[in-house]
């Protein structure tokens, strides 16, 4: 069956149908780009491909309102140096490094794919990007206010994806914080109450379960191509 492209285009990202089609969109979009030529050629030595590909759909569409054939250079830039770094937590400096390779091999696929007119030029966008992206990503004066809380909150040794962990850390931050990791907090002054803080990172809980479940399915599907 053809994959409709366009789909959500004529769909209200504040409606009451929008999270569970952008959810199927995304879903059926990465599925096809892991199984592509250009996804195959990349699951290898990308276990968790798709990962990135589909928090370009996700950012692009709830927070700036465009969808893949509607985004243009100026809005795939916008997601990736201000909303990528501001939002997306990384468990490491080198998690960075898998996103441009990720997103070119993306660009490819929807360009050779559905033909869409502007994937040349988001390719040379991305090609200048990429010595600059992973600093971007990790360069706290970028980081929003979630992000931060989650990276500081790791920085010290907590498991910022469990309830149990982030629940710790925020009393532990409330009171204060023990001697030792003094200073953390005068670094996020911005920082203030427990509500604030859980709602904030929120998102990045349900983004990291996302992110599990794209890797997962990204292995099943190696592992079927392999036999």
């Amino acid at each position: 069956m053809d994959f409709d492209i366009h789909q959500l285009d004529g769909v209200d990202p504040g409606s009451d149908k929008a999270e569970a089609a952008s959810g199927k969109y995304q879903d059926e979009l990465i599925e096809r780009f892991v199984d592509s030529p250009e996804g195959r050629a990349r699951i290898e030595v990308a276990p968790e491909l798709g990962y990135w590909a589909a928090q370009l759909i996700y950012y692009g569409w709830g927070y700036i309102g465009v969808t893949l054939p509607r985004m243009t250079v100026k809005d795939v830039e916008e997601i990736v140096t201000e909303l990528f770094p501001r939002k997306i937590s990384l468990s490491s400096p080198d998690g960075a490094d898998a996103a441009i390779p990720e997103l070119t091999l993306f660009w490819e696929y929807l360009g050779r794919e559905y033909m869409l007119p502007q994937a040349d030029s988001v390719l040379r966008f991305l090609e200048r990007i990429e010595p600059q992206f992973k600093g971007l990503m990790n360069d706290p004066a970028r980081f929003g206010m979630a992000k931060s809380f989650f990276m500081m909150g790791q920085s010290a040794g907590f498991d910022m994806t469990k309830q149990e962990d982030m629940d710790s850390f925020v009393k532990l931050y409330n009171a204060g914080l023990s001697p030792e990791r003094e200073g953390l907090k005068e670094s996020w002054p911005h920082i203030r109450d427990t509500a604030r803080i859980q709602k904030a990172t929120s998102n990045k809980k349900k983004l990291e379960r996302k992110k599990r479940k794209i890797a997962n399915a990204a292995r099943k599907l190696g592992r079927k191509k392999r036999k």
